[in-house]
């Protein structure tokens, strides 16, 4: 699986584009979809799926460009997750000017221990990382790891949007600290951490 990321224009978060040698790409979250299409096209592939590590707007306002240029395309996300697509103030668009309410029958629910193949011989394992926000999720696919906004190093959690937790920030960050020991991971905005070792992480929430 190849990894390449897409610093995005809306508070630069990260879309990451996976990709084997088959015809299809897999996103997690996405936002400018321009130079995701331009990269995909170089590379002759679709793509089959957006995985959305949380239902906040620098997250997800790509989702209706993408759709209109990958009609296939599924949407996976948590339970939360689904109801803030259908709300423009849950997942914050309508604060940005640019409503986003997405209610089509092309999303999956995930939760905890939800086990996706996206490739044969390549399984994508779901855990269940709230506080930043009660969507959020995070993705391991054999040693990459996609923690979203639950866990930047080097950054404190933020957790005092509406439906964040700070408790349950704090739990989920560590947890994704253990999760991440050793393993390559690609947080939600900034740079990924190759074979990350966070033994000297401390757990800090805001």
């Amino acid at each position: 699986m190849r990894i390449h990321r897409i610093i995005n224009s809306v508070f630069t978060s990260n879309t990451y584009v996976l990709t084997d040698e088959g015809k299809y790409a897999f996103l997690i979250d996405i936002g400018d979809v321009q130079p995701v299409k331009e990269f995909l096209d170089i590379k002759g592939k679709s793509v089959k799926a957006v995985f959305f590590t949380h239902i906040h707007y620098d997250h997800i306002y790509g989702i209706k460009d993408l759709m209109k240029i990958y009609p296939e395309c599924m949407i996976f996300t948590s339970s939360f997750g689904k109801e803030a697509l259908n709300s423009d103030k849950l997942n914050f668009s309508r604060y940005h000017n640019d409503p986003i309410v997405w209610n089509g029958d092309n999303i999956c629910v995930l939760k905890e221990g939800s086990l996706i193949t996206v490739v044969p011989g390549m399984v994508l394992e779901v855990f269940e990382t709230p506080g930043h926000g009660k969507s959020c999720l995070t993705y391991k696919i054999g040693t990459d790891i996609f923690s979203g906004d639950s866990y930047i190093p080097g950054l404190k959690v933020i957790a005092s949007f509406p439906n964040s937790n700070k408790e349950d920030a704090r739990k989920s960050r560590e947890r994704i600290i253990r999760l991440s020991e050793n393993c390559n991971l690609y947080p939600g905005h900034g740079d990924a951490y190759i074979h990350y070792n966070c033994r000297v992480e401390r757990g800090e929430t805001s």
